[in-house]
């Protein structure tokens, strides 16, 4: 019995070797460990402040990555990322350019997966301390959360670095098994998209009356149609509103035949290119107005002369 359990573990920790595919091509995802920090302006200051003066923080970053090696993912050293984005980022100032924070880093190494770290240190009457570790993986291109775990350290007299090390301990083989399920289940049916079609104000375009096309069908219909064949393993809907549409669809994590990243803003320009193609000869164009992860916001307009 005992000898059973030992290659049960022995066979889970081997398990991201062959967990994540799509097709025939197996693909071990890169995961990144990065400080949690608040979003906005100044946000790339507060990297470097958690980074260069909190000890704890480059500990934590550190002893979490290991874990991720000993479970034989493939892993990208933040500190090492931080370093090149801060080199180029002085080399720029002279431009006058601006850091988009923690995103630079993840989208700069490629991550498939990041992990964020946030450390509190709490005091108590009496001079003892704990800590709390707050980690949340995310997947990079949609930000969606994959798994979470919640780890409080004993009271002690100790420092925050101290105590985050003590913490570190009671990291959960449950949270590697989430992130492990999540992400192969993103794998297997596709990640979800949300793009918006809207009108111009300043464009006679009809969404519900004209045809477009060789079909002569309304754009929802062509849209719909093109869905149906493009979106990862037939799955996406297309819900008609006033004079605009909401496209959901899957699109795929990998690229079935060679396995290697496939983007969503790759993805969803397939559908913006389309859509672009059937209304070009009655003088109209399609472009992109925003995107944030999962969400894309396009504008059918007059052609530019």
């Amino acid at each position: 019995m005992i000898m059973r359990r030992r290659f049960v573990f022995f066979l889970s920790m081997f398990l991201p070797l062959c967990l994540f595919a799509q097709g025939n091509q197996a693909r071990q995802p890169n995961v990144m460990v990065v400080p949690f920090v608040e979003p906005g302006e100044g946000e790339n200051d507060r990297i470097k402040d958690a980074v260069l003066n909190d000890e704890a923080v480059p500990l934590a970053l550190s002893k979490i990555k290991e874990q991720f090696n000993l479970r034989n993912f493939k892993t990208i050293d933040f500190m090492t990322e931080f370093q090149r984005v801060q080199n180029r980022a002085y080399a720029a100032s002279a431009l006058n350019a601006k850091s988009t924070g923690l995103q630079t880093y993840v989208d700069g190494a490629r991550a498939d997966i990041y992990v964020t770290v946030k450390i509190t240190k709490e005091d108590f009457e009496g001079g003892a301390s704990n800590v709390t570790l707050l980690m949340e993986a995310k997947e990079r291109e949609t930000g969606f959360s994959l798994a979470n775990a919640s780890i409080v350290s004993d009271r002690f007299r100790a420092s925050k670095k101290e105590l985050t090390e003590y913490a570190l301990e009671g990291i959960s083989e449950n949270f590697f098994n989430q992130l492990k399920q999540a992400f192969r289940d993103m794998v297997n049916n596709g990640r979800e998209v949300n793009i918006t079609v809207n009108v111009d104000e300043n464009c006679d375009f009809d969404m519900e009356n004209d045809v477009v096309g060789i079909k002569d069908m309304t754009l929802s219909d062509e849209l719909d149609e093109w869905v149906l064949e493009n979106a990862f393993k037939g799955n996406g809907e297309i819900r008609s509103g006033g004079n605009g549409l909401n496209v959901y669809m899957r699109v795929p994590v990998y690229d079935p035949e060679t396995g290697r990243p496939r983007s969503i803003k790759s993805e969803t320009g397939k559908l913006r290119r389309f859509a672009s193609s059937l209304l070009k000869d009655k003088g109209y164009t399609v472009s992109e107005k925003a995107a944030s992860g999962q969400y894309i916001q396009l504008l059918i307009q007059n052609s530019r002369e």
